[in-house]
């Protein structure tokens, strides 16, 4: 009797426990987002963001898995209308390539994955739709997106080798510190993408921009174009003075920059080789009061030692390694001059400071250099225009 009893309650256990797996599936793989009619799971989200995480090596990335997924779903099927497939050779290659970006082979990079709880088809997937991605808008853009002869010229001036060009920027910072904010910034960003006159978007940026060049209007000084980030430059040196960028997504905030002017030189403008900046952190009140009596880097080190409840780290990095949240605000200062960076309800508060820049030696760049890299900005910024439209008109259901 008692084996029989045994018996009995090993297997209701062991049926219960089937029954909680199936449930536990079932949870993770119904559909917790529709992207016209096509499912996004549960257990996709939960994967994604720990790869995101993993990539920005930031923790928090549940809105950001959210929305690429949905991109993800938006490109595909765009891709789909456009008859654009790849071959599992083509996307083993990518997965190759990516993973030798991190000085790593496949192998390696997947097993790095699995230990964090991402499985391969999570990173095959991401691989395949971005390679899908480049694809369909090279083919879709590419006759659209050759600079002109006087494009490549002005650029070919920032890089030094034919003098040097400044531009004259207005700029505004929408905050973007929570997903209503973000939600919000980019449906005001959109509207103010729209603006063609240099009056209007400066009186925008006087109502809307939480930057400190709010008081001017959002108007910044003439600023060398060598200076801008590597991945801002070919923006901006695709700009037709009155035109604006696309909306440029960072950290806690979205910017917009307006070309008011251009003008070329006859100076040579070396290239930034390294940006040395300080980032000092704390309550808002102590970094204030840092600031105010801070007159260059340095000084923020006393500030640190009489309020030990401070940090203040200093780097020293090349343009390209610099997030691009940084890069914007860096390249409108002049050294020992700081910015107060947007952050989020409960962040520390945070200010910036640019020590220096370390300019490296003039060399020629050519003219096909230069055109390669105008055109992969057209064809990215055209890319963006169009994922924007694709998603303005999906019908996105959460569950």
């Amino acid at each position: 009797m008692i084996k029989i009893t045994l018996r009995i309650g090993l297997a209701a256990l062991v049926l219960i426990g089937s029954l909680n797996s199936a449930a536990l599936a079932q949870g993770l793989f119904d559909p917790v987002i529709s992207v016209n009619r096509a499912a996004i799971t549960a257990y996709e989200l939960e994967q994604r963001e720990r790869f995101l995480e993993i990539l920005q090596r930031s923790s928090g990335m549940a809105q950001r898995a959210r929305d690429s997924l949905i991109e993800d779903r938006l490109k595909m099927a765009a891709a789909d209308r456009a008859s654009i497939k790849l071959s599992a050779a083509q996307v083993s290659k990518a997965m190759e390539d990516f993973a030798g970006n991190a000085n790593l082979n496949l192998d390696q990079l997947l097993a790095n994955l699995a230990q964090s709880g991402v499985d391969a088809q999570t990173y095959r997937d991401f691989i395949k739709v971005g390679v899908t991605w480049y694809e369909l808008v090279r083919d879709r853009f590419a006759a659209r997106s050759a600079p002109s002869e006087a494009e490549i010229d002005r650029a070919l001036a920032s890089a030094g080798a034919h003098g040097g060009v400044k531009v004259l920027l207005t700029e505004i910072v929408l905050p973007a510190g929570s997903t209503e904010e973000l939600n919000r910034a980019r449906q005001t960003a959109e509207r103010l993408g729209r603006i063609t006159s240099t009056t209007d978007f400066s009186e925008q940026a006087r109502r809307l921009s939480v930057a400190q060049s709010r008081v001017n209007g959002g108007r910044l000084e003439w600023a060398n174009l060598s200076d801008l980030s590597d991945g801002l430059r070919p923006i901006i040196s695709g700009l037709r003075p009155g035109q604006i960028t696309k909306p440029l997504e960072v950290t806690n905030a979205i910017v917009l920059f307006q070309l008011r002017d251009v003008a070329e030189t006859t100076e040579q403008s070396p290239e930034v080789s390294a940006v040395e900046y300080g980032r000092l952190r704390g309550s808002a009140e102590a970094v204030q009061a840092a600031v105010h009596m801070a007159d260059t880097c340095d000084d923020f080190y006393r500030a640190v030692k009489a309020d030990p409840s401070l940090t203040f780290t200093i780097h020293s990095e090349s343009p390209d390694r610099i997030s691009q949240a940084l890069s914007l605000r860096l390249m409108g200062l002049d050294e020992n001059e700081a910015y107060a960076m947007p952050t989020a309800e409960g962040e520390q508060a945070e200010v910036v400071m640019l020590c220096a820049r370390v300019y490296a030696a003039l060399e020629d760049v050519s003219r096909g250099q230069i055109s390669d890299n105008l055109r992969s900005a057209r064809i990215s910024s055209l890319a963006d225009g169009f994922l924007a439209e694709l998603r303005a008109s999906a019908d996105i259901v959460y569950h």
